[in-house]
């Protein structure tokens, strides 16, 4: 028995009528009526009783009508479950960043132009993000991978710089040109990031020395310990770009300097990242075609370099 032999069927009783089925199915009379013996000859029992030119349903095909219907809803609803499935998987995308400003309003906008969209974010380690993309639990991390990594495809959105910002009365804020020494006893204050935490343990390692972190947290919280007085920030040009962008107020009587460190390379990249031999779900595709496309990047706004007076040259290294 086949489904277009119950479907035949279900439309021949519908109409008790071979000619008005037939033309509903677009197909010819003789080949309905066809269809229509062989069914009954492969059940063992007429469907239909003939009376003259008419047909009627019978006893035995009103039972196999019941259980037809009851199947090709069961079809039905089958095919509305797997579309919902269908949709789930081409709408759902799991994210890391080693620090969620990375994303900022970037991804507000992203999720409100994808109504549909199933977000799933993770806050890991840039090892951790690794081992999460060769796994295949995480679709696409974003964080500051500044080199090729076995099996990996990095592509980088940001060239970017460790800097740091200071306001007056800081001493530092009235400096042209900072050396490392200008900030090995500084107390610095940075985002709740193993980036961040991580290069500045490497930038003072280089000189025998830990950094005195004394804040890691709220972007928010950082700008008032700075304006307090408290310590320096210490952040990419990026990250400075994602703050202004989401609104962290800057008491514009104060004197804000944003300095590189001279006679050190403190570059890094941004960058978004995917498994190489992975067919990545739909929604992951354009989450990666959406960051290279739109994603903010400070050194296309000419408004805010100059309102920050950043020096955007690169810092030839010299120890």
């Amino acid at each position: 028995m086949l489904l277009s032999q119950l479907e035949y069927f279900r439309v021949v009783a519908k109409h008790e009528h071979i000619s008005h089925a037939a033309e509903e199915l677009r197909i010819a009379q003789p080949a309905l009526s066809t269809t229509i013996s062989k069914l009954e000859k492969e059940l063992g029992v007429p469907l239909f009783d003939r009376i003259g030119r008419n047909i009627e349903l019978n006893d035995a095909g009103r039972r196999l009508l019941a259980h037809a219907d009851y199947l090709f809803e069961q079809i039905e609803e089958m095919e509305k479950s797997l579309e919902q499935t269908r949709e789930i998987l081409e709408n759902e995308v799991a994210i890391s960043v080693s620090n969620s400003m990375f994303l900022g309003g970037w991804l507000h906008n992203f999720v409100l132009d994808n109504p549909k969209i199933r977000l799933h974010q993770r806050m890991l380690s840039e090892d951790q993000m690794l081992e999460a993309l060769l796994n295949e639990e995480i679709d696409v991390a974003v964080g500051e991978f500044n080199s090729d990594i076995p099996g990996i495809v990095r592509k980088v959105l940001v060239e970017d710089e460790y800097v740091f910002s200071v306001v007056a009365p800081n001493p530092l804020a009235l400096k042209d040109t900072i050396v490392f020494d200008d900030i090995r006893d500084a107390s610095i204050i940075g985002l709740p990031s193993n980036a961040t935490y991580k290069i500045a343990d490497r930038v003072f390692a280089r000189h025998g020395l830990e950094p005195k972190v004394i804040f890691e947290g709220s972007h928010r919280l950082m700008q008032k310990l700075e304006m307090d007085g408290k310590g320096i920030v210490f952040a990419t040009k990026q990250m400075i770009y994602i703050m202004a962008q989401n609104n962290v107020s800057r008491d514009d009587a104060m004197q804000f300097k944003i300095h590189t460190i001279s006679d050190m390379d403190c570059s890094c990249q941004l960058c978004v990242c995917w498994k190489a031999d992975r067919e990545l779900p739909v929604m992951a595709k354009k989450f990666i075609d959406a960051m290279d496309a739109s994603y903010p990047r400070y050194s296309d706004d000419e408004a805010f370099m100059q309102e920050y007076s950043l020096d955007w040259t690169r810092k030839e290294e010299t120890v």
